[in-house]
């Protein structure tokens, strides 16, 4: 079933914004690092922040949005959701292949992301040594944090046959965690909306952006707690709506 999720999207040009979202991040950071080196300090960890900067404030969450709707947008069409409907999979099978393709996707997303840091940093910017080996469990990271994304995307697409409203959806869930991170008001609230959660667990360590926590055994498990209990949450509740959906 995952391998068939992974060719639906692979099928669908979207998939493509698993390189679009990095290459412009990246783009935007080098941009914005090389025009502001008098006020910034040079070096690996300036130019990552500003690498991540929005990408971690919108692009990766609106990335899954984007995938998640084109995951269910193949199952809204003639008489897929009939099909769909009768199979002899269960519902968490059929809801837990969508938010693991979507996780995969999310994963070489992060892998590009990593790689054009690294290229851009050398070979553009001329930075002295390796990235940081940090920045591997820190995107590995954001990974897990962005589950709870794909798993309310993956609900909200499933719930709601247009393709961009759930979009727009997702959109509003960032500006909610832009809100929190930006407005100081963290805490709990961050680690309740799956698009802050995401934000958090990119900022980790950046210094660009204040209130960002640094990289410590309590930030990671609080990321990792919270994002196993939303996902397993949302992963319960879109299989109990599946389950409860008729053929229509």
């Amino acid at each position: 079933m995952i391998v068939s999720e992974l060719t639906k999207l692979r099928r669908s040009s979207l998939w493509i914004v698993a390189v679009v979202l990095p290459v412009l991040a990246v783009t935007a950071g080098t941009l914005n690092y090389h025009g502001n080196q008098d006020v910034l300090s040079s070096g690996w960890g300036p130019y990552r922040s500003q690498a991540v900067l929005f990408y971690g404030l919108f692009f990766m969450s609106m990335g899954v949005a984007v995938l998640a709707s084109a995951a269910w947008r193949m199952e809204h069409r003639g008489n897929n959701w009939n099909l769909l409907m009768t199979t002899p999979a269960r519902p968490s099978a059929i809801v837990g292949a969508k938010i693991v393709s979507l996780a995969l996707v999310v994963t070489a997303m992060q892998v590009v992301l990593l790689v054009l840091i690294g290229l851009t940093g050398t070979w553009v910017l001329g930075l002295e040594g390796p990235p940081p080996w940090e920045y591997v469990p820190v995107a590995l990271l954001a990974v897990v944090a962005a589950l709870p994304v794909a798993a309310l995307q993956s609900l909200l697409s499933m719930l709601i046959r247009s393709f961009t409203a759930p979009v727009a959806l997702g959109l509003l869930g960032c500006a909610l965690g832009v809100a929190t991170m930006l407005g100081g008001e963290g805490g709990v609230v961050s680690y309740l909306v799956p698009q802050a959660l995401v934000t958090s667990a990119s900022f980790l360590g950046n210094g660009a952006v204040s209130g960002s926590a640094v990289i410590d055994p309590s930030a990671v498990g609080a990321i990792v707690l919270s994002a196993s209990a939303l996902t397993g949450l949302l992963w319960w509740l879109s299989a109990f709506v599946l389950s409860r959906r008729d053929v229509g």
